[in-house]
This record gives structure tokens, sequence and C-alpha cells, in this order.
């Protein structure tokens, strides 16, 4: 019976501390699809060069919010020191590159669509969320 208990409590332990990690990888979240958004803003709707390239737009704007990402969530969401950043950063980039690219096949498909850029971009990054957590989460970030 003890050894039962002992399992529950780790298991509810557990799933708390990634209830913790998933809140503050929501948190810096917000943070880097605001300087995501605001660049893509930024670029689209003044200059009719980027406007007519919304996928580079989105690139770009992405690989913005991805700097802040990496140093947020490595210090802060899953609490890592700088040992090992190197294998980290690259870790971190095979699944930011992973994700930018669903975003963007996700951004395009939807206007070809007639999806409105803004919406289509907003979806997208809803659906990339499951896929970078659960990455940053169980490989990138893992101990």
């Amino acid at each position: 019976m003890p050894h039962l208990i002992s399992r529950v409590v780790g298991l509810v332990s557990h799933h708390r501390s990634t209830a913790h990690q998933f809140a503050r990888f929501c948190v810096v979240g917000f943070i880097n699809t605001g300087v995501d958004f605001g660049v893509y803003l930024l670029l689209t709707r003044l200059s009719d060069l980027w406007m007519a390239h919304l996928v580079a737009a989105n690139v770009v704007s992405y690989s913005c919010g991805a700097v802040s990402s990496f140093i947020l969530n490595n210090f802060w969401t899953f609490r890592r020191d700088s040992s090992g950043l190197h294998s980290k950063s690259v870790k971190f980039l095979v699944v930011t590159t992973g994700g930018m690219l669903l975003s963007a096949a996700i951004l395009r498909g939807l206007v070809d669509l007639g999806v409105y850029d803004l919406i289509a971009k907003a979806f997208a990054t809803v659906c990339v969320i499951a896929w970078n957590f659960t990455l940053f989460k169980y490989w990138a970030f893992k101990r």
C-alpha cells in the first residue's frame, strides 16, 4: 500500500509540474506571439512587398518570436541553466523550424481558401502550440 500511495503522489506531482510548466509556456507564448504578430503587422501593413509575400513575412516574424522563445523557455518555463546550451539550441531550432513550416503551410492553405491573413495566422499559431510544448518538454529541454 505505501508503494501505491507514493506512486499516486508522484503522478499527481508530475502532472502538477507539467501544468505549471504549461502555464509558464503559455505566458512565454503570449509574449512571443506579440513579437511575432507585431513584426508581421509592421512588415505586411507598411510594405506592399511584404504584403505580396505573406509566407516570407510569416517566416521573418516567426523567427523573431523564436529568439525570445528560446531564452524564456530555457531559463523560465523549463528552468534549465546554461549547461548544454549548444545541444538545446540545436534541438530548439529543429522544433521551431518544424513549427514554422507547419505555421506557414496552414497560413498559405487558409489564405488560398480565402481566409483573411490575420485569422489564418492566429489559427496557425494555435495549431503550433501543442507541437512546440510537447517537443520542447520531452525532447529539446529534457533533462
